[in-house]
């Protein structure tokens, strides 16, 4: 009789060397991993018989049988970490892990490539390549359209061989037009439809979680944050060691070209220098108006300051030529009469970079004063045309020297290039750019830096020389004695330096033909990328960041040469997303737009979007655990949240509403007028500019200053206990009306400030259990003499005060979390003017906070920012 073909342990082989389901039956790959399992965690030893000889000790064998069994021992632990569950494709970091998904040995580092062939051949796991992996079907389908699209490109290098070259005419400028995106691939063209990449949106797209396709953010897919965990690491990079890299491309420029008494004129209206005085235009704008410095400060609506706030912008102006600067100063001498005599003025450039939230709002306004202002002026948007890469960090100021090399044809002219190279060499000895004079600008011509892919490591000099050269130059600063006009303002030099840009193959051959370890030699067909690098200081005494504007097209080659540039200090920059951008300004105490600036069309969107994003996610919870907003005890025995507890329910506490809730659920009156636009703008919450705030607490006044009711102010919150604010946790300031309870806050107030962290005054610790009886007595003694004035109050005790009522409601919390730079928890947050001017000036800064959902509240302390 035949055996049974079933009852054998051979494996039978794979069709096709593809895996195959294994029975229970086919345990032999099972039981062979069993066995090296235990052999790998078997330990060799060796006895002490052959030691020990007619009652006496042979040391010299004793010595080797301990010394084998301290060998075994070693390798015993090496060979039962080897054989672990885990898999070599297992043990690559997680930055690297993506890489496996393929399955191909050649993707695994080098260290790991012989166990993880071993590992595929006995799981018998195929080797999937890109180049011999099969099409589906959709994918022949895009290979196809992607061929016909490009038939009519390789119709046109066949004429170009045969006649010569194609002569391609410059694009023209559109202006007082919105600027349409770049001609895209035809293979990336049907997924930017409805939204716009950034240059490094592939970069970006294999390494962090983006928007969602179809929820673009400003119309940009914009990257939110690393697929790995990194919110410390952000932390130490931007404080302590390493840098912060951003592509923020998607930041909007605008050109404004014309007479300089016309821009000026315009930017007058806008609300420029408003909050720094009178004394700007006349004193203080001398360096921005050169061209050496830029300026940061909020626009506002046509007249519309200070209630009507657009958003914060960066204004540079373009350098004057000395010619054109002394023709000015001549034409201004001459007399009215000589009208005829006149030399036309010469035209100035100013580029406006705001965020894309409110360029369309900007933009509008522009518009609308470019067609007042005589002599006219011209709006061109830059959307697509400049591209910026923003920078944060102890060694950003090392990557950005070592990265960005003048280029040969800029050390050929004088002036003001050579003044930039000058800086530019001697500012690696800083480590943060508020080293630098205020608001800095240092315009330069860069070469291609893939030519010196991958820069080398170029740490801070030391040296007396080099400090002293530093200072010398941070002292005089040789950009504010020339500045003629930078290429970077021309549009005609941009385009030539992305159309000049070569391909990576060509590179790569250039890079084969030089000398090891040597870059290319440089060539005179080699573009020169201009760029603007602003210096910025941070707020609060923090980091100050670099941002770079260049080229659109050109914003890839410097992203990837700065992201590998090897720092000093080990490791290379770090890349970020929004939420960085977010973490890094919450930790620096300064607010982000437009998330933390209510009042402003920007910020009222991104809340409204927000808290229907937090719905959702409400909604998606079983109502067994989430929180019932309805049925949360409040102060009084009221019952349910202020609003809705997912979003700042700011018509809760807006004083000049058209329809006050009580007289929503009854009707109007039968003889009332309907609201006019007027009252309709009145009842919505303006921003109120700092200065204005800090004039009116500074002259003790005990009424809000003279802008509207609903004006909110943006301010920083430090909790004086435990707790931590969160986002639309409710602001309140102490009870107006409860005598008795604001007693209460206030006596908690002073426990706070003077038992905090004075252990003296602390509830001594309980005795053990069995403690003697002089143990017992001793703590009965001191707690009787621990009065009861000293003792805190706990949170959740009855004692506790109870939080104030709906009245005393007067903002909301925008951002709140534990701050890693303090310690502490802080966070940020809007609340209205009309109701914290009130007060004395000790108690005008002390407030309670409550979460949304909660009943308890926490004592804090708000600033303004």
């Amino acid at each position: 009789m035949a055996p049974d073909k079933t009852s054998t342990n051979t494996p039978t082989p794979a069709p096709n060397g593809l895996k195959r389901k294994r029975t229970e039956q086919d345990s032999t790959p099972n039981r062979r991993r069993r066995l090296n399992l235990r052999e790998a965690r078997t330990i060799a030893s060796q006895t002490k018989d052959k030691a020990f000889g007619d009652g006496e000790l042979n040391v010299d064998k004793f010595v080797k049988a301990r010394e084998f069994e301290i060998k075994a021992l070693e390798d015993g632990m090496k060979k039962s970490k080897n054989f672990l569950s885990q898999r070599a494709f297992q043990s690559v970091p997680r930055d690297l892990r993506r890489r496996t998904a393929s399955h191909n040995v050649k993707r695994v580092p080098k260290r790991l490539r012989v166990r993880a062939q071993k590992e595929m051949l006995e799981d018998n796991t195929p080797t999937v390549t890109a180049r011999k992996r099969k099409l589906s079907g959709q994918q022949r389908l895009r290979l196809d359209i992607a061929k016909k699209a490009a038939a009519p490109k390789n119709r046109l290098k066949k004429k170009t061989l045969k006649t010569g070259f194609v002569q391609t005419r410059e694009p023209r400028i559109k202006k007082n037009v919105l600027q349409k995106p770049n001609q895209l691939k035809a293979k990336f063209r049907k997924r930017q439809i409805y939204k716009s990449w950034l240059p490094t949106h592939i970069f970006h797209a294999k390494r962090a979680h983006m928007t969602p396709p179809k929820e673009p953010l400003w119309r940009m897919a914009i990257p939110l944050a690393p697929t790995q965990k990194c919110y410390r690491s952000s932390h130490r990079a931007s404080t302590l060691r390493g840098a912060i890299a951003w592509d923020m491309s998607y930041m909007s420029t605008i050109s404004v070209e014309g007479q300089e008494q016309s821009i000026c004129g315009a930017l007058k209206a806008l609300g420029v220098g408003k909050e720094e005085g009178e004394q700007f235009w006349s004193k203080r704008s001398a360096k921005w108006m050169s061209g050496t410095r830029s300026w940061q400060g909020w626009l506002y609506e046509r007249d519309g300051w200070p209630v009507k706030s657009i958003a914060p912008v960066t204004i540079v102006w373009c350098p004057q030529s000395e010619v054109a600067a002394e023709d000015n100063k001549d034409e201004d001498k001459m007399d009215l009469d000589d009208e005829k005599k006149k030399v036309k003025k010469p035209k100035r450039q100013v580029l406006i970079r705001v965020h894309p939230s409110a360029f369309l709002q900007l933009w509008e306004e522009l518009l609308r004063l470019s067609k007042i202002q005589k002599p006219a002026i011209t709006v061109t948007d830059l959307r697509f045309e400049i591209g910026s890469i923003e920078l944060i960090g102890p060694a950003s100021t090392e990557a950005l020297t070592g990265t960005l090399r003048p280029s040969r044809a800029a050390e050929d002219t004088p002036t003001q290039h050579s003044a930039s190279e000058t800086i530019w060499n001697v500012l690696r000895n800083i480590t943060t750019p508020s080293s630098l004079p205020i608001n800095a600008i240092i315009p330069l011509t860069i070469s291609d830096p893939r030519l010196r892919h991958p820069a080398k490591t170029q740490p801070p000099s030391t040296t007396p020389a080099a400090q002293t050269q530093l200072l010398d130059v941070l002292s005089s600063w040789p950009l504010d004695k020339s500045t003629p006009p930078s290429t970077f303002f021309s549009r005609q030099a941009r385009h030539t330096a992305q159309r000049q840009l070569p391909s990576q193959k060509a590179i790569n051959r250039r890079k084969a033909l030089a000398d090891p370890g040597q870059p290319p030699e440089p060539r005179s067909t080699d573009p020169s990328i201009p760029i603007l690098v602003l210096a910025t200081r941070g707020a609060n005494n923090t980091q100050g960041s670099w941002t770079i504007l260049l080229p659109w097209k050109c914003v890839l080659p410097v992203w990837y040469s700065l992201l590998y540039c090897p720092l000093s200090t080990g490791g290379t920059i770090r890349f970020g997303g929004l939420e960085q951008m977010r973490q890094i300004a919450f930790e620096n105490r300064s607010p982000w737009f437009p998330g933390d600036y209510m009042g402003t069309k920007a910020g009222d969107a991104w809340e409204a979007k927000e808290a229907e994003r937090r719905k959702k996610e409400w909604e998606k919870k079983p109502k067994g655990k989430r929180i019932e907003f309805d049925s949360v005890k409040l102060s009084n025995e009221k019952v349910g949240e202020v609003g809705e507890g997912w979003a700042c329910a700011w018509s809760a506490l807006q004083l000049s509403s058209i329809t006050k809730p009580n007289e929503a659920k009854t009707g109007a009156e039968p003889g009332a007028e309907p609201a006019t636009e007027t009252q309709k703008e009145s009842a919505k919450l303006h921003r109120i500019p700092t200065s204005i705030v800090k004039a009116a607490f500074a002259s003790k006044a005990t009424s809000p200053p003279p802008t509207s009711p609903n004006g909110v102010i943006t301010i920083k919150l430090t909790l004086l206990h435990r707790g931590i604010p969160t986002t639309c946790a409710r602001i309140y300031r102490l009870p107006t009306r409860n005598a008795a309870l604001r007693i209460q806050w206030l006596t908690l107030l002073s426990t706070t400030k003077s038992k905090t962290l004075n252990k003296k005054h602390m509830h001594p610790p309980p005795p053990p259990p069995n403690a003697p009886a002089h143990e017992l007595r001793r703590h009965l003694a001191q707690s009787l003499l621990l009065d009861e004035e000293d003792t805190v109050v706990q949170a959740g005790e009855k004692e506790y005060p109870v939080c104030p009522d709906e009245e005393d409601l007067i903002g909301f919390v925008t951002t709140g979390n534990f701050n890693l730079g303090e310690g502490r928890a802080t966070g940020l947050g809007c609340v209205v003017l009309s109701k914290v001017v009130e007060g004395d000036e000790e108690e005008r800064g002390i407030c309670v906070v409550r979460e949304a959902g909660q009943s308890l509240g926490r004592l804090a302390r708000w600033e303004l920012v």
